[in-house]
């Protein structure tokens, strides 16, 4: 991907009108302002249809199609209230509302407009009109065929450090340009990490002592050149880009060099290798995001 192409051409943001939910649209308003893109307001309704049109408990009659129009409007007010209570100028912004359980009705969605982000909140509101909770965003990073952004409180309109990891695999190297692209229209700095798993060195054989550390250095050399190589071609320009590698659990890795460096944004590949070693497996954003406040892209390889 180049850096100099549009990088998201249709934004999504879900909001359910909760603080958290707030703060994402912000997020995605910075988003599509620096990439130029159609930002899409988003929020989910019940589907009244699956309700009884008689209480079977003898209570009084209930027209349903009219309660979920009327649900539908009070949506659509909120949101258009919503866009013209942020600054959205130079945007173009529309309000759309989507029936049925939040994300499997985002991604649908999603398909619809052939949205290249989703942004969401890491949480929101509870109850019969729960939205954006943390089972929500893992669901939409699961479905949605396209870029995920679940944002935490904590995450500045603009991020000014960005880390991004990769295993190697084109899925994670995808990840890392995507987000390379994203930090550059942001101005933010760069993190790069590679973790090495404890797959990566081979355990089939017994070695000695010795020749157990020879290995170990020979395959952390062989990382940190890999990542100057990678480094090469995401930067051709020669734009600062700080690189680390490390030792251990990748979840964990990420969650702590996140922590060291002081990075707001997060940048994963939905999926990675398969087999004995990676670092971006399927589970990874999900744990990062299940053990961590960290904000987090994830990125599709299909897109």
């Amino acid at each position: 991907m180049s850096v100099e192409t549009q990088l998201y051409k249709k934004v999504l943001v879900a909001c359910d009108f909760s603080r958290h939910a707030r703060i994402a649209f912000a997020r995605a308003v910075e988003i599509a302002k620096a990439s130029n893109a159609k930002l899409l307001v988003a929020h989910c309704v019940s589907d009244l249809a699956i309700m009884p049109t008689v209480s079977e408990l003898g209570g009084p009659f209930y027209d349903y199609a009219v309660m979920q129009e009327e649900l539908r409007q009070d949506a659509i007010v909120n949101l258009e209230k919503l866009i013209q209570d942020t600054g959205t100028d130079g945007l173009k912004v529309e309000a759309r509302v989507a029936v049925g359980s939040p994300h499997i009705a985002i991604s649908d969605l999603v398909e619809q407009e052939k949205i290249d982000l989703v942004v969401t909140g890491r949480s929101g509101h509870s109850g019969w009109e729960q939205f954006l909770l943390g089972s929500t965003s893992r669901g939409l990073i699961t479905r949605c065929t396209c870029s995920v952004l679940a944002t935490s409180d904590e995450m500045p309109r603009k991020p000014k450090s960005i880390l991004l990891c990769t295993d190697f695999s084109e899925s994670s190297l995808v990840a890392a340009e995507e987000g390379f692209s994203l930090a550059k229209q942001l101005g933010a700095d760069v993190h790069l990490l590679h973790v090495i798993d404890d797959g990566d060195i081979p355990k089939v054989m017994s070695f000695p002592k010795s020749d157990a550390e020879i290995m170990r250095n020979a395959v952390r050399e062989q990382a940190e050149q890999n990542l100057k190589q990678f480094i090469a071609t995401l930067a051709p320009g020669g734009q600062a880009i700080f690189s680390h590698v490390r030792n251990g659990i990748a979840w964990k890795e990420i969650c702590q060099c996140a922590k060291e460096t002081k990075v707001e944004l997060v940048v994963i590949g939905n999926v990675g290798r398969n087999g004995l070693s990676g670092l971006v497996l399927g589970n990874t954003a999900d744990r990062v995001l299940s053990h961590s406040k960290l904000s987090i892209l994830a990125v599709k390889h299909s897109r």
